[in-house]
């Protein structure tokens, strides 16, 4: 790996950040998990699943849940954990 450390002027602008506009999206389908059920989750053409997967569990732990994601066939699957007891 390699760096520079430049000035603040001399770096280009932030572009848009995919993950903040998707955060509220997110944030709905992870308040709509209640147990027993499961989101199936088919991603865009150019999303990648981990950075995805990532938010998911972001956003379940600001709500205070506990969120288990796979991937089957090319769709994510998502479930809330409940500890001690079934899913």
């Amino acid at each position: 790996m390699q760096y520079e450390i430049i000035e603040r002027a001399e770096a280009p602008a932030q572009g848009p950040d995919r993950r903040r506009r998707r955060a509220p999206e997110i944030d709905e389908m992870v308040g709509a998990l209640k147990p027993g059920k499961v989101a199936r989750i088919e991603l865009g053409e150019n999303e990648k699943p981990r950075p995805f997967v990532e938010q998911v569990f972001k956003s379940a732990a600001r709500q205070g849940k506990i969120v288990d994601v796979w991937e089957v066939g090319g769709l994510l699957y998502a479930e809330q954990v409940v500890p001690g007891g079934e899913s």
